[in-house]
Order: structure tokens, then sequence, then C-alpha cells
């Protein structure tokens, strides 16, 4: 694992988070008061270069709670990824979280700000990043929402390398209950190098609560 988390390194130099996600796995509206929201997610990154073979999977999981009503809510999580290269799957790293998310248009446009420190081989490579991300979202039908992100990374180390990442998913289910979240995003580098990402999400919520503080159940997008 060591030997193999070596081969990476010049990987990891290059994107310097190693792991960075395009995919948010959520949506515009934020969590209201009363109500918690929880997520765990897999994905898969494959390298678009066609002289390169390597990637990662990682598995992502996070809680959302609430601070302004209607407008801001915050989240904490965390990540375990795992390297891959033409061998298979080799080093591991960790990735823990927070940021909060505003919404600009109800249930339709916000603005997310999460920060990230990731740790990989041992801790033998370590990077911050946060990475403001908007979030547009559409429904499409009763059980259905189109989510579409734009997201830009910025590091606390020094580099030449500022990517940016669009993607494209859909909620399937019900507010205040369980919800499906298949997404596909790409990373970009100006300098030519990108990143196919593609993963499901799963989150379950717990009901709002109305003006007249009954519980909101089976509420469509």
């Amino acid at each position: 694992m060591k030997k193999f988390f070596l081969s990476c390194l010049p990987l990891l130099s290059l994107l310097l988070s190693g792991c960075l996600s395009s995919t948010p796995f959520q949506s515009a509206r934020v969590v209201e008061p009363g109500q918690q929201a929880a997520s765990i997610s897999l994905q898969k990154s494959v390298d678009a270069t066609e002289d390169k073979d390597y990637g990662w999977y990682m598995l992502e999981f996070s809680g959302r709670f609430p601070v302004v009503k209607g407008r801001m809510d915050f989240s904490l999580g965390g990540a375990i990824m795992a390297l891959e290269d033409e061998d298979g799957l080799g080093g591991v790293g960790a990735m823990f979280g927070l940021g909060t998310k505003v919404e600009l248009f109800q249930d339709i446009l916000a603005i997310e700000v999460p920060a990230r420190v990731m740790f990989a081989g041992e801790a033998t490579f370590e990077s911050t990043h946060f990475y403001p991300r908007a979030i547009l979202s559409l429904p499409v039908a009763e059980l259905v929402e189109i989510n579409l992100s734009h997201t830009r990374y910025f590091f606390l180390e020094e580099t030449r390398h500022t990517p940016y990442a669009f993607s494209v998913g859909l909620a399937i289910g019900r507010r205040g209950g369980p919800i499906f979240r298949p997404e596909i995003g790409i990373l970009v580098f100006p300098e030519g190098h990108d990143v196919l990402q593609f993963g499901i999400g799963y989150t379950p919520e717990s009901p709002a609560r109305t003006d007249d503080g009954q519980l909101e159940t089976d509420t469509p997008f």
C-alpha cells in the first residue's frame, strides 16, 4: 500500500487535494428549523486524459442543520477515499469538512461554501481547500428534481492549479423523506487535465414543521 501511495504522489501533487468532488449530492434548499438531514454517497472518479490510468473511489457522509430559517444551514461531515491505478485499489485517505449554504432564491438557487482538510498515506500528504459552489434546482415532476452545480476550488497551499467543476443530477423522492440522488460531474483543470465523476447519494430528511407547528410530510419538490 505504501508503495502504491508513493507512486500516486505525482497525481496528488497535480490535484493538490487528490480527491476533489464535483458532485454535491444535494439541492438548493436549506434545512428548516426543527429539521435535520443526513447524506451518504458513493462516487467513482476516472481520469479522462488518454495517457493516464488512475482514479479514486470516495465514500462521503454528512449532516445538515438549520442556522437561519429558510435562508441558511450548516453542514459537518467527512469522506474516505481509496486511490486506484492499473494495479487496482491501493492507498487510502480521509477528509473532514464543514460548510454553510445560503439560499438566494427559495428552493431554487443557493450558494454553498464548504472547506475541507485531507490526509492521505498516513498523513504523508495533506491539503486544505475551500470551494464555493452555486446550486440550481429545477422541479420537473412531482417526485423528480434536476440539480445543476458549478464549483471553484481554492487551496491554502501555494499552487498554480485552479480547477473548477460542473455537475448535473437528479433528486428522486419527497421532501421530508428519503431522497435518492444519481449525479455525474467533471473536474476541469485549465492545464488540460480532466476527471469524470459519477455516483449516487442517499439523503434521508426529517419533516419540517409548518407555521402552525405541524409536521410537513409527503411534500413534492
